[in-house]
C-alpha cells in the first residue's frame, strides 16, 4: 500500500503541517471536489432522465454504490452526504445544502 500525503483544505500550496495527513490514496480521491462536468452543484448527485429523478451515487473501495433517487437534488446530496460520513469517515468531502 502505497501512503499519499493529503492536503485537508485541498489547497495544494498550503503545506503547513496542520494542513498536512498521511492517506491512501482512496483516501485522498475522497477529499476531491466537484468534477468539471458536474451539472447538479453537488458530489455523488445526477439527474437521471429515465425516471426524472436524482440519483445519488457513491465511490467506495473500487465499486459504485447506489445510494436511491430522489425527488430533489438536495435530498440526493443529503443520501450522499450520509453515506460518506460513513464509508470516508474524516476524509470525507460533503456536500453544502443550503
Amino acid at each position: 500500500m502505497v501512503i499519499q500525503i493529503d492536503h485537508i483544505n485541498r489547497v495544494k500550496d498550503d503545506n503547513r503541517i496542520e494542513n498536512l495527513r498521511l492517506a491512501t490514496r482512496s483516501q485522498n480521491e475522497a477529499n476531491t471536489g466537484l468534477r468539471r462536468n458536474n451539472s447538479s452543484g453537488f458530489k455523488g448527485v445526477y439527474f437521471f432522465k429515465r425516471t426524472n429523478r436524482w440519483l445519488a451515487k457513491i465511490a467506495y473501495d473500487g465499486l459504485e454504490i447506489h445510494l436511491g433517487y430522489y425527488d430533489s437534488a438536495e435530498e440526493a446530496a443529503m443520501a450522499y452526504n450520509s453515506a460518506a460520513v460513513k464509508l470516508k469517515g474524516k476524509f470525507a468531502l460533503l456536500n453544502e445544502i443550503h
